[in-house]
């Protein structure tokens, strides 16, 4: 009951406040959709995101969603607990721009949820690293100019230094992300790219499993998309099926799952749910839901 009435709480908080959607594709028809957690203890993972300042989300699936401006945190629970958290893998850590750095650490200190500051100095003024308490590092950069509390900002990839590279190649001409050096940009958010000094592994199940970027077009724009960077050689976790969102999961070249969905701003905004999606969620004993 408690739990229960936590999150109605903050639901209707949530609801009274106007909150960012999905940024607008890119010319190619992609903008960030989400990251996917895989907690071991979703409820507190939960909490700890919205001390943070995200809010939830529609109620439209099996997983938690947090919206933040530009970018979905879904949150999964599994039978399997995670396998590890965040650091060691290709995907390190998740960033945010605030406009109060001290006033968001303060209210996450507040809301003793878990999250706890990393022990890790900032590399500039205005800089610093949380751990959630299912350990996927977070990074927050003060933005004075920003006109809302907390934003998404980037993902940011650890690789050996052979693979900077082939990462920026494969994001720049697989999904139009733009930009020079190891910080490149897609709609909603950036992707950054360091040489790390240890051999990383995939993030595959661990506490930050996979990001995700939604296609436009619905079913016939992401079966398109995905058969053209079939054309162009990307590596599969598993090729698109049709489904309530769509799905399809390319694999990075450091092994790092792209889930590539549609419709997902249907979280954020419910005049943007898909026909093919409500009738799922009407009918949730009938599948397929397609």
């Amino acid at each position: 009951m408690k739990k229960l009435l936590g999150f109605s709480m903050l639901a209707m908080l949530s609801a009274s406040l106007s909150w960012a959607q999905l940024a607008p594709y890119n010319k190619l028809g992609v903008t960030w959709g989400h990251v996917h957690l895989h907690p071991m203890d979703r409820y507190r993972e939960t909490m700890a995101l919205l001390s943070l300042g995200g809010q939830l989300g529609n109620n439209l699936s099996p997983n938690v969603p947090i919206s933040f401006p530009g970018v979905l945190v879904l949150l999964q629970e599994g039978q399997n607990p995670p396998k590890g958290g965040s650091e060691g893998t290709a995907t390190d850590h998740i960033g945010f721009r605030v406009s109060n750095l001290e006033d968001t650490l303060a209210r996450v200190k507040a809301a003793n949820w878990g999250m706890h500051a990393k022990d890790e100095s900032g590399t500039k003024p205005g800089q610093a690293f949380l751990m959630t308490p299912g350990m996927v590092k977070i990074e927050l950069v003060e933005d004075k100019s920003l006109k809302v509390p907390i934003v998404f900002d980037h993902v940011h990839f650890m690789v050996e230094e052979a693979l900077v590279p082939v990462m920026e190649t494969y994001y720049r001409d697989l999904y139009g992300a733009t930009g020079k050096g190891d910080t490149l940009s897609l709609p909603g958010g950036k992707l950054v790219f360091s040489k790390s000094d240890k051999p990383t592994i995939s993030p595959t199940g661990s506490s930050l499993d996979h990001i995700g970027f939604d296609i436009a077009g619905s079913h016939d724009g992401l079966k398109a998309f995905s058969e053209a960077i079939d054309a162009k050689g990307t590596k599969w976790s598993s090729r698109y099926r049709r489904s309530e969102y769509g799905n399809a999961r390319p694999l990075d070249p450091a092994g790092v799952i792209i889930e590539l969905t549609h419709g997902q701003d249907g979280y954020v905004n419910y005049k943007h749910i898909e026909p093919a999606l409500v009738a799922c969620e009407a009918r949730p004993m009938k599948p397929p839901c397609l």
